[in-house]
This record gives C-alpha cells, sequence and structure tokens, in this order.
C-alpha cells in the first residue's frame, strides 16, 4: 500500500512532501467473490490509520485513497471501504479496472512523445496501456498479480527455477490472447513500468540502501536480468515485498517480450499520481 503527500507548486505541478509505503497484502488468499483475509484487512486498516496521521500531522486536509483490484474483487469490498472511512475518516473509491488503467497511463505519459506502452504489475492484476503522447488508445486490466502468482505456484516455499517457470507458463497463457502487446511491438512502442515491481528492481539494480525515488524513476532495467536481480537481490526489500517480488518479475518480463522491449523504463509514480493531478485540475478525466 502506498501513500503520497503533496501539493502544488507555484506552476501547478505535484510537489511531493513524502511518499510512503506498507506491504498489507491485501489480496492474500482472495479469490473472486470471496471475503477479504481478516488479518490482511487488519493490516490494511492500521496502514490507512498511520498514513493519515502522518499526513494530517504535515497540515494536510483532505486525504482519500484508492481501492484496486482486491477490494474490486472482494465480497466485503465495498464494505471494507466503509469501514475505512468510518474508522479513519478516509474516503475509500472503489477503482474499475478501466479507470486504474487509465491512471497508470497517465502517471506515466506527461510529457512523453510517440508511441508509449504502460505496465503496472500490482498485487492481484496487471494493468497494460498502448498510446501515444498522453492519448490512451487501448487499456487492459489482467488478472495477473504478484501476490496471487506467488501463493499459488511457490506457496511458503522459496522462488525457485521450477516455480518460477510455471509462473511464466501461467503468464503466456493469458497474455496469448491479448493484442496490446503485439500492437505495441508493432508501433515499436517504449515501455515504462510503475508500480511496486518495478520499482524494487530498480532499487535492486540500483544497488541502494535506502529508497531515493529520484534514482529509481528513469532507470532501465535490462528485460533479460529482471527475474535474475529478483531471485539475487537483497537491498531495501522488506519482507513481503522480497516473497512476491521473483513473481511479479515473471509478469513484467512477459509483458516485455511480448512487446518486443529489451529495455524496461521505470517511473516513480504511479496511479496516486495521476488521481492527484487530476483532482487538482478539477477532477478532469
Amino acid at each position: 500500500m502506498l501513500c503520497l503527500v503533496a501539493a502544488p507548486d507555484d506552476g501547478g505541478r505535484l510537489r511531493v512532501l513524502a511518499d510512503l509505503l506498507e506491504t498489507t497484502r491485501l489480496a492474500s488468499g482472495l479469490r473472486d467473490g470471496d471475503p477479504l483475509d481478516p488479518a490482511a484487512r487488519g493490516r490494511t486498516l492500521r496502514a490507512v490509520a498511520a498514513f493519515a496521521e502522518k499526513a494530517r500531522a504535515r497540515g494536510v486536509r483532505d486525504v482519500i485513497g484508492l481501492g484496486t483490484a482486491a477490494m474490486r474483487a472482494a465480497a466485503d469490498g465495498a464494505s471494507f471501504a466503509r469501514e475505512i472511512e468510518a474508522a479513519t475518516g478516509v474516503p475509500v473509491a472503489i477503482l474499475s479496472g478501466t479507470d486504474e488503467a487509465r491512471l497508470a497511463y497517465r502517471a506515466v505519459a506527461p510529457g512523453a512523445a510517440g508511441p508509449l506502452l504502460a505496465v503496472d504489475v500490482g498485487g492481484r492484476s496487471t494493468e497494460l496501456v498502448l498510446g501515444h503522447g498522453p492519448r490512451i488508445d487501448e487499456a487492459r486490466s489482467l488478472p495477473l498479480g504478484a501476490l496471487t502468482l506467488t501463493e499459488e505456484l511457490v506457496g511458503d516455499r522459496a522462488a525457485d527455477a521450477g516455480t518460477l517457470a510455471a509462473a511464466r507458463e501461467r503468464v503466456a497463457r493469458v497474455l496469448a490472447p491479448e493484442v496490446v502487446p503485439a500492437r505495441a511491438r508493432a508501433r515499436g512502442a517504449r515501455l515504462v513500468a510503475s508500480g511496486g515491481t518495478a520499482t524494487a528492481l530498480a532499487a535492486l539494480d540500483l544497488g541502494l540502501t535506502a529508497y531515493d525515488p529520484e534514482r529509481v524513476h528513469g532507470h532501465v532495467l535490462d528485460t533479460a536480468r529482471l527475474v535474475a536481480l529478483a531471485l539475487e537481490g537483497r537491498g531495501v526489500l522488506d519482507p513481503g515485498r522480497r516473497r512476491i517480488l521473483p513473481a511479479g518479475a515473471a509478469v513484467l518480463e512477459s509483458v516485455a517480450r511480448a512487446a518486443g522491449a529489451a529495455r524496461v523504463e521505470v517511473s516513480d509514480h504511479g496511479i496516486r499520481h495521476a488521481r492527484l493531478r487530476e483532482l487538482l485540475a478539477g477532477g478532469a478525466r
């Protein structure tokens, strides 16, 4: 779970005051239509409360939350959103897959020119959005997540070559009918990845001992090295992220190969940045 505390500068751009991370694994054990895991709910509720307290201590008046794939899929996602608001005063809007994909693209597209494929590998889903500059042409939310793949194929064991081969096979089956990566390849689209998988891989590749968003943002990864980084790396990863990173790397690698991208540019900006820009612009979509 991520928390962005920001304010507009004199030019109307975002000035980041704090960017916080807590791995709560809300999608833990979740299948479509099931309720959320009680322990995961508790971790997430405590993290929201802590984030809100830190934001308000900085003078923030308006704190909002965004729910993504886990809250969309869970039978009690909407009731959990209401519980969060009642307990913390933070209203939570549950994004549709289309809106999540749109925000993932808009997070990385400002200033971009030419064809662009935005990829956001989350815990339960992966967003693929193809566009040209600021224009979105196609958006897909796929049932491929770092946490869900880890739970299904790795379990409590350490990831190894065998489990990652199974993960790659699963990803390949989901990607096979998808036209977005093939169209990105045909256009020669630049691939930009956001989200926890991409930023963690960038931090490992840079050898960071503390996360540095300015160094991570714009860092370029070698597609052929993604899974190796996830298996070899330690560095700044918290235990929750370390466990699910190999599966996330397998998803990102498979998408990059399907799109013909030998390199992956990493963006530290995610859906939270894009939604905040929209709100500052008066809610424009």
